[in-house]
């Protein structure tokens, strides 16, 4: 249940309640001035006095005053009293009174409850009409009120018998008011709590969840809500729930980029210090006549330039790295051939590279969109990567081929270089890492040409992957969306 319908029905919970309270008052205001409490009964009595006499009732009511007026000591008379019993076979009870006493009743009537609650004598007939209670059942009454002929007071009633209903409302309907009172104060008590079960306390348990992860305490669970809770309250539950396990997941990946910066800084610091140690050795060593020759001065001059150029080299894909990683590097797509694209880089490759030899094998035409020189750098970081590991006892042999398939092209570099071992395939691409346990940089690779080749295909919304086999070479497979 929505917590809309849960609020209507407190709200007509209320209503209910409110319009039982200006019950309530209106029969203070109709005691204060009446004097009565307004019971069915006393509503019934006023009512009563209004309504019109029944053809039954009026026949018999008629015929029994046009005898008391013109002979009323015949009342008394057997005859009469047998004639009033055909009356009585009307649903009527009849009643004669002389003085106090009850001269003829009817038999479903009690004779000590009409003596009690018998009208008060009117001479002039005033007050004819009314209820009267007869052993705790109510009838309706005409009265006629005259004098027998020895000038003792007498009356006739005709009473007619209230249905059950009305005798109910008329006995316990003060006790059903107030029943009706306990039932809706219970009732807004039960939908007070209700409302509080499936809608404060979860929403509280919620807060002090809240307040548990504001003070950094992230494995709080939220409680367990009732089956009742309102469908609004589980939504928003569920998603906290899944907020905090979303902010969890930041929090480790947080530390794990701070775990990875650390060891990003440390691997910087090495492969950097490496290089500049060696120059810094040289140039001392010039400094300091060591190399007395000029052969070997100028294998020192030689020396410093190469480490130099390394370091220089090591800078920029440090700083390329950097820039991939924090999405600063604009990316410019187009619609490319592919064939046409691949010749052009293996053709400028080979430009400053004459030694290298390159298959390039594509079938048919195939276009893509990519960035021409970031895809040039990740084909040529994988040619070059293929360049550092060759075997020394074998020609490498390099082949660049462009397999079109259904919605996509797998554009493959594989050579039959050194490979590599099963157990360091799943690290190839992580920063810095060169497969190497001492990690030195005898290859002359920086460690971060496979992790920018990922990083480039990742832009271009493709996947990379690599398979290797120690001693027999090594197969990069790049998978692009044609066009």
């Amino acid at each position: 249940m929505t917590i809309k319908n849960r609020f209507l029905i407190s709200y007509i919970g209320g209503i209910f309640i409110a319009s039982v309270s200006i019950l309530m008052i209106l029969c203070i205001a109709f005691y204060v001035t009446t004097g009565t409490v307004p019971t069915p009964k006393t509503l019934y009595q006023s009512f009563t006095k209004q309504r019109s006499l029944t053809p039954e009732e009026e026949f018999a009511y008629v015929e029994l005053r046009n005898i008391a007026k013109s002979a009323p000591d015949q009342l008394l008379v057997e005859d009469v009293q047998n004639k009033l019993k055909q009356l009585e076979h009307q649903s009527l009870g009849l009643v004669i009174r002389k003085e106090e006493n009850i001269l003829y009743y009817s038999e479903e009537l009690v004779e000590r409850s009409l003596i009690v609650h018998f009208p008060v004598f009117d001479t002039n007939n005033i007050e004819t009409k009314g209820t009267v209670d007869n052993a705790g059942r109510m009838y309706r009454y005409i009265k006629f009120d005259f004098y027998y002929s020895d000038h003792t007071k007498g009356s006739i009633l005709v009473l007619k018998k209230e249905n059950n209903l009305l005798e109910f409302l008329t006995r316990w309907g003060l006790l059903i008011i107030i029943l009706i009172l306990l039932v809706s104060i219970a009732g807004m008590l039960f939908l007070n709590h209700q409302i509080r079960k499936s809608i404060i306390q979860p929403i509280e348990n919620l807060g002090q969840t809240m307040s548990s992860i504001r003070d950094g305490d992230m494995t709080m669970l939220v409680p367990t809500l009732p089956e009742n809770t309102a469908k609004e309250v589980q939504q928003l539950t569920a998603n906290f729930e899944r907020m905090r396990e979303a902010l969890l997941g930041s929090i480790v990946e947080q530390q794990n980029l701070e775990n990875n910066r650390k060891e990003l800084v440390a691997s910087i610091s090495h492969d950097l210090k490496t290089p500049i140690t060696s120059i810094i050795g040289y140039v001392e060593g010039l400094q300091e006549g060591v190399a007395e020759t000029p052969e070997k001065q100028e294998k020192y001059l030689k020396t410093i330039h190469y480490k130099s150029l390394a370091l220089n080299h090591l800078i920029e894909e440090l700083f390329l790295y950097s820039k991939l990683d924090a999405e600063a590097v604009p990316f410019h797509f187009e619609c490319t051939s592919l064939p046409d694209f691949l010749a052009h880089v293996i053709e400028e490759f080979q430009l400053s590279n004459r030694q290298v030899l390159i298959d390039l094998q594509v079938s048919g035409e195939v276009l893509v969109q990519i960035d021409r020189m970031h895809m040039n750098r990740a084909i040529t970081n994988l040619i070059e990567n293929s360049i550092k590991f060759q075997k020394a006892t074998e020609p490498l042999t390099i082949v660049v081929e462009a397999i079109a398939l259904d919605q996509f092209v797998q554009l493959i570099v594989k050579d039959n270089g050194q490979g590599i071992s099963e157990d360091k395939l799943p690290y190839v691409f992580d920063h810095f890492y060169r497969g190497e346990e001492a990690r030195t940089s005898s290859t002359g690779g920086s460690g971060l040409g496979l992790a920018i080749v990922k990083q480039i295909v990742e832009k271009h919304k493709g996947q990379v992957n690599i398979q290797s086999t120690l001693n027999k070479g090594t197969t990069v497979t790049i998978l692009l969306e044609k066009v």
